[in-house]
């Protein structure tokens, strides 16, 4: 049974705490354009991120850049309570700067993945967080404010401990015989998913049957092969859209769909919007 112990927001800043005492995998959404922490106060999961798994215990902050492919799954008995703080770049990145702190992007693309922190650094994160509660619950005066200072507090302690791991040792992706094959093929997709390969051509390639590949794929990752490669292919598109010429139709040839209606369907699916919003919102205009 999910019990939701908290679910506050602002514009640029969402937080919430959910304790969860049963079997438990995360659903849609895979991957969004907002960065995202998550802290785990109790428990144990696994952590799939992009291509690799990682085991996350009580404790430990996870960090997940923008457009990244991930999704919890269970270790151990199932429960845990965790908070999860989802930040918008646009929102908040001219703030950051102004106040010296390193931009989302920079941040995170140092240094996501799984992070240790000592037992004292993760008391100072909790405080701050439940003041982020707070100050979102209460909306005093210049609340905004107050839940940015906090936030580039969080921020900042990130970074120092992440430069300081860098010097030590990064929490390792889980390392076995399953995890190094599905790392392998999912390594494949994301860099040939316009490839229209079948399951059984896969697996195949990766020299096991369909049916453990199939099988072992989405224990894992959580997702299907398919379903995954789409998630590669709707990334992919994203980045066309936002920075080429391709009409949406010579996208949609270019990552290997069927059809454009099939293009605009799975885009939707995974996007919240048409591949034609999408680009407009990018500024590039409407092409098809």
């Amino acid at each position: 049974m999910d019990k939701i112990i908290f679910s506050e927001s602002m514009e640029g800043v969402a937080i919430d705490q959910v304790v969860r005492d049963q079997e438990f995998s995360m659903t849609m959404k895979h991957f969004h354009d907002t960065y995202e922490l998550y802290f785990l106060l109790e428990g144990e999961r696994y952590y799939f991120i992009e291509k690799e798994t990682y085991f996350v215990k009580a404790g430990d902050v996870v960090l997940i850049n923008r457009e990244q492919v991930h999704k919890t799954s269970q270790a151990g008995s199932g429960k845990h309570d965790r908070i999860l703080l989802q930040l918008n770049e646009k929102v908040l990145d001219p703030w950051l700067k102004s106040a010296g702190v390193y931009t989302l992007g920079r941040l995170f693309g140092d240094y996501y993945g799984v992070l240790k922190v000592s037992e004292f650094e993760w008391q100072e994160m909790n405080a701050l967080l439940l003041g982020i509660r707070d100050e979102l619950k209460q909306r005093g005066e210049r609340y905004e404010t107050m839940v940015r200072l906090k936030l580039s507090q969080i921020l900042l302690q990130i970074y120092r401990i992440g430069k300081k791991n860098v010097l030590k040792e990064m929490p390792a992706p889980v390392q076995t015989a399953k995890h190094g094959k599905v790392h392998e093929v999912a390594e494949y997709l994301t860099t040939h998913c316009e490839t229209g390969e079948s399951l059984e051509e896969l697996a195949m390639r990766f020299f096991i049957s369909k049916s453990y590949l199939s099988r072992i794929f989405r224990e894992v990752t959580g997702f299907s092969v398919n379903e995954y490669r789409n998630l590669a292919r709707v990334r992919k598109a994203k980045e066309l859209l936002g920075s080429s010429d391709y009409s949406i139709t010579e996208i949609s040839g270019l990552l290997g769909f069927e059809s454009v209606t099939y293009f605009e369907r799975i885009f939707k699916k995974h996007g919240d919007e048409t591949p034609s919003a999408y680009r407009k919102k990018a500024g590039r205009g409407e092409s098809f």
